[in-house]
């Protein structure tokens, strides 16, 4: 697993998010097309490994840089992206293609592990938008001090 000391401290999130959309997108579409298990079952496995580490990777970035200028656009794009990737596990789970838990009962337990992961990014996500929201209602000066700041 990649961890985020790791990684350089300036993160792209938005050019990154866009990858991993793309990564997600392209799983999405292997599960539609009914792939040769013996040919893609274990890449698609590692690609949804690699989505599942990049995803918790972002998220800790985002909540470590409260003061990001694009901070809630891109927990927005983070969100978005956790919920295609929620749904894809969900697919592996009650879904009948090639590649499902139906064919592999093997894969229930990982599947179900990174389902639960991606239900508590997910959550993670919405408390932290919800915080952020408050914060900007809240006045940075209140009507007291910004009076006193006037007269002076």
């Amino acid at each position: 697993m990649i961890r985020l000391e790791d990684m350089n401290k300036h993160i792209n999130f938005e050019d990154n998010i866009f990858l991993i959309n793309i990564r997600i997108r392209m799983v999405q579409d292997m599960l539609i097309l009914e792939p040769d298990p013996e040919l893609f079952l274990k890449k698609t496995m590692e690609d949804i490994d690699f989505i599942d580490d990049i995803l918790g990777l972002l998220l800790d970035g985002l909540l470590e840089n409260a003061h990001l200028i694009e901070r809630n656009e891109q927990l927005v794009n983070l969100y978005d992206s956790e919920s295609q990737f929620l749904q894809i596990l969900t697919q592996f789970l009650t879904g009948s293609g090639n590649i499902s838990v139906l064919r592999f009962p093997v894969l229930r337990e990982k599947v179900t592990f990174l389902q639960t992961h991606s239900m508590t990014r997910k959550k993670l996500l919405e408390d932290t938008r919800n915080e952020t929201d408050q914060s900007l209602i809240e006045p940075v000066v209140s009507t007291d001090e910004l009076s006193a700041l006037l007269k002076e």
